[in-house]
């Protein structure tokens, strides 16, 4: 899987459009790419899913505007997600080095932000699958 989600985080191979250079690399070498994928994959699933079954419900919250709040919502909670995990991962994966952590914080936020992109883009498939069972935001977003 780490393979996998290598590709998405890098851009897909040959045309690496997110690759950072020495960063990436590390970031799968330390396996923490199958990690977040995961997460990210699983918060954008769950969450998308409680807005369409739970939230959705309520009052006027089966709105467009309400739906692209939560995608806000999903997407901050898998950009910190990344973040904290690829800052981690790396303290975790140069421990044993005297140097620390070589890749600064634009490395990491940059990783962070691919990773809030493939967010949407996952929950807007999520949300093409889940909407059409239920009560009443299936025709959210259109």
């Amino acid at each position: 899987m780490n393979d996998f989600f290598a590709t998405l985080y890098d851009g897909f191979h040959p045309l690496d459009l997110f690759y950072i250079q020495n960063f990436s690399d590390d970031m799968y070498e330390s396996g923490i790419f199958s990690i977040i994928g995961f997460i990210m994959l699983s918060t954008s699933f769950v969450l998308i899913a409680s807005y369409y079954y739970f939230i959705s419900n309520y009052n006027g919250f089966f709105k467009k505007r309400y739906w692209f709040i939560w995608l806000l919502v999903i997407g901050i909670v898998n950009f910190i997600s990344a973040y904290f995990y690829s800052v981690t991962a790396m303290e975790d994966f140069y421990s044993t080095s005297s140097d620390g952590n070589p890749h600064s914080i634009t490395d990491h936020i940059n990783f962070s932000m691919v990773n809030l992109l493939w967010t949407v883009i996952f929950s807007f498939f999520f949300s093409i699958v889940l909407k059409f069972k239920s009560v009443r935001a299936s025709k959210t977003p259109f």
